[in-house]
């Protein structure tokens, strides 16, 4: 069949199909379908401005535990961390996948010293261009944005009560390009709030 070029909406009242035939057979499978809901036969990615710093829902999440330690690996859904700030960590991601929701949820204060606790992509994944991350500095706050190919996330906080990342704080990584982190957050501060720094890195 030949190319077709609209000028105007295309419309159906039952949906729309991407296909693909066998050359040798003549089978004919259905990749995607796009109606009232629509099914991905592939990789998405999404092209233009995507909508940033909302939350998503975590209806359905999976939780687990993980207790502080030098190297975790998160899983998706939330992960429940009782990361202090007495020893370093790094969490590391899941593989980069489209649709998958990763979430830190912070269980306790991290007054506990200005050990950092890094979130490391994984393989060959990396934090969107131009992600946005709330910091403090000089009891201010300042914002980083992530440039190509960062890696990280690091977090360090001050040994005090002070920290703008404590007990009932909840950062989300979600994934709308395969390979590429996005980040929003719900930081929640016991005091001040006038410490702790984020920073993306290499």
């Amino acid at each position: 069949m030949a190319n077709t070029t609209f000028n105007g909406p295309v419309r159906s009242q039952n949906g729309f199909q991407d296909i693909s035939v066998a050359a040798a057979t003549g089978t004919v499978t259905t990749n995607s379908t796009y109606g009232n809901n629509a099914t991905i036969g592939g990789n998405l990615t999404v092209a233009g401005a995507i909508i940033s710093g909302v939350s998503p829902s975590l209806k359905g999440l999976s939780v687990t535990a993980k207790n502080t330690a030098g190297a975790l690996t998160y899983v998706a859904g939330i992960n429940v961390n009782n990361f202090t700030g007495a020893a370093a960590q790094v969490s590391t991601l899941p593989a980069a996948t489209v649709g998958v929701i990763v979430v830190h949820a912070q269980s306790v204060d991290t007054t506990g010293g200005t050990a950092t606790l890094t979130f490391n992509c994984g393989g060959t994944d990396a934090y969107e261009t131009g992600s946005v991350m709330e910091s403090r500095a000089t009891n201010a706050v300042t914002f980083d944005t992530s440039t190509a190919g960062e890696t990280n996330l690091v977090f360090t906080p001050a040994s005090a009560t002070t920290n703008l990342m404590s007990i009932g704080s909840y950062i989300y990584f979600t994934c709308t390009t395969e390979g590429l982190w996005n980040i929003s957050y719900n930081l929640n501060s016991l005091g001040a709030g006038t410490t702790g720094a984020f920073a993306f890195a290499a």
